[in-house]
């Protein structure tokens, strides 16, 4: 794969533009022409890898790791979702958590939906911004853990940090007690 970086790699499949965009790639495959699809992987081309790694879950860690040891989060996530897919959990996490721990809105969503999909909410680190917090709620499920947002409020947070937290316990979509300021 020839050098990129993250930001590169982000404008490329974000506007489809010094790429194979993906209506291609699939076409390609569905001609029989994997063997292209395959070189162009090798050779950096972002949705062929993906594709690829969609069909081979075995080689996926292999296709996506280049793309993934750029910093980028869409391959991140992309090799996040296939690893839980493949029921290994504990790996997707642990590759999510650098970016958690950088502070990457992204990141902290899907992290949270990670944790809550899989009954380890407990472990979602508390964030300090609302619409991250909010934004992950409705895919959740908005759960009435009031005296635990309270509980982890009075530990951790400081004067005027809102700190938001989820369970999976629960899953009424009219509840909103999951916030509050310290």
């Amino acid at each position: 794969m020839s050098a990129v970086d993250a930001e590169d790699l982000d404008y490329r499949a974000r506007t489809q533009s010094g790429c194979i965009p993906p209506d291609v790639v699939m076409r390609l495959i569905e001609l029989g022409h994997t063997d292209e699809v395959e070189l162009q992987a090798g050779r950096g081309k972002w949705f062929c890898a993906l594709e690829l790694a969609r069909r081979r879950p075995e080689q996926a860690a292999a296709l996506l790791a280049p793309f993934v040891a750029t910093g980028w989060w869409t391959a991140a996530r992309a090799m996040a979702e296939l690893l839980e897919a493949q029921g290994r959990v504990g790996e997707a996490i642990d590759l999510v958590r650098p970016f958690v721990a950088a502070g990457h809105r992204h990141a902290l969503h899907f992290h949270g939906g990670l944790l809550t999909r899989h009954g380890r909410a407990g472990e979602a680190a508390p964030t300090r911004r609302r619409r991250y917090c909010w934004s992950s709620l409705p895919r959740i499920g908005r759960t009435g853990a009031s005296s635990r947002c309270a509980s982890i409020t009075r530990a951790t947070g400081g004067p005027g940090t809102l700190w938001c937290f989820w369970t999976p316990s629960a899953t009424t979509t009219g509840s909103t007690s999951c916030s509050g300021w310290s």
